[in-house]
């Protein structure tokens, strides 16, 4: 089996990337990385079956290549074409398709300027904490999370990112406080079931609080117990090894191991293929066709088989309907007109568009309502 590379530099006012897809044959993947200044920013896999024949996997790379490199040179366009806009959520949307694809200052950009645009939607606030925390600028990301929780203090997810912001300054107790507080809101939140082990482990190294330090190996044991029964991910090789190196209370260790063992749980379903699609729904209408939203719902429904009890799954494959039907709609009112061109006496014809028309203002309002 050959080794096929594809390489790419993409341009635009905002900088210099570099694109290079690759296929490993260990893996059974296709790999494209996109770098800047020569660091990885992102990297998206594409499985491929073992027995592909050469050709087939050349032209597999070729076209995976093709769609990461076309990605990113529409979201740059747009972001371009959109620098003046004036709607929250059109800077809030460019943000979400830079932070799924790992272009953080460009995400933080969008985020501060639709923070400006309209500063009483918490979302915006929290989305700006967490691109802020993956660049590392901490004390930001916790000054806006501590926002975000002033105007939706209920919900969980953003104590949970706050505490991630104090743990990441290793402030350990307030790190507690957080993550604490977003599972009494929600009791089966995994995610913030094991960064309250994380902090509790993390606090023996610093040794910042005693009261966090008594009983603490059991606490942690407790703590990462409970969230491998809400995700069994969390339950893996770097667990088990943090667990023993815990039991001889080397709790620096430990700690790498418990960090180790939470970056090798799998992600949720990588949905900025769901964003970008949005983008193109709201600002490239006129290249949308019925094969581009059959195949983004072909795509939602093929992760629903992977992940039955994914919630936004089913809403976003909801949405997707509702843009199909729209588009549908319009479809339709143009075969009424041009049936009225050829024969303006067709009552039939204007009657029916009537009534289509009448269909569209009630999906153009769902629509309007469902993208805000």
């Amino acid at each position: 089996m050959g080794d096929f590379v594809f390489n790419d530099v993409v341009r635009s006012k905002k900088g210099e990337y570099f694109l290079k897809t690759v296929n490993s044959k260990y893996q059974n993947q296709i790999i494209s990385s996109f770098f800047r200044n020569g660091t990885v920013i992102a990297s998206h896999q594409q499985d491929y079956e073992a027995k592909i024949s050469d050709e087939a996997l050349l032209a597999r790379t070729r076209e995976f290549h093709d769609l990461k490199k076309a990605e990113i040179q529409t979201l740059l366009k747009l972001a371009e074409k959109l620098k003046e806009s004036d709607n929250a959520e059109t800077k809030n949307l460019l943000g979400q398709a830079f932070f799924k694809k790992g272009l953080y200052e460009e995400a933080i950009n969008e985020f501060e300027e639709a923070i400006i645009l309209d500063p009483r939607v918490s979302g915006l606030y929290n989305n700006l904490g967490n691109a802020y925390i993956a660049v590392g600028r901490f004390d930001e990301a916790i000054a806006v999370l501590e926002q975000a929780i002033g105007l939706k203090p209920e919900r969980a997810d953003y104590h949970n990112h706050l505490g991630v912001g104090y743990l990441k300054k290793e402030q350990c107790k307030k790190a507690v406080e957080r993550f604490q507080r977003a599972l009494e809101i929600n009791p089966y939140y995994a995610d913030a079931s094991y960064n309250l082990a994380l902090a509790l482990v993390l606090n023996g190294v610093t040794k910042e609080d005693f009261h966090l330090s008594i009983n603490g190996a059991q606490r942690v044991i407790e703590y990462l117990e409970k969230a491998a029964k809400i995700n069994p991910n969390y339950k893996n090789e770097h667990v088990t090894r943090g667990e023993e190196l815990l039991r001889h209370n080397d709790y620096e260790k430990a700690y790498e191991a418990f960090v180790q063992g939470q970056r090798s749980v799998p992600r949720p379903a990588d949905l900025s293929f769901v964003i970008d699609f949005y983008l193109q729904v709201l600002y490239y209408t006129k290249k949308l066709n019925s094969a581009a939203i059959w195949r983004h719902i072909r795509q939602l429904q093929d992760l629903i088989d992977k992940h039955p009890n994914y919630a936004d799954l089913y809403n976003h494959l909801g949405v997707a309907y509702v843009i199909m039907s729209k588009f549908v709609n319009n479809k339709a009112i143009q075969q009424f007109e041009k049936a009225q061109q050829i024969n303006p006496a067709f009552d039939r014809a204007k009657r029916n568009q009537k009534l289509a028309e009448y269909d569209h203002k009630g999906i153009q309002l769902l629509f309007d309502a469902i993208l805000k």
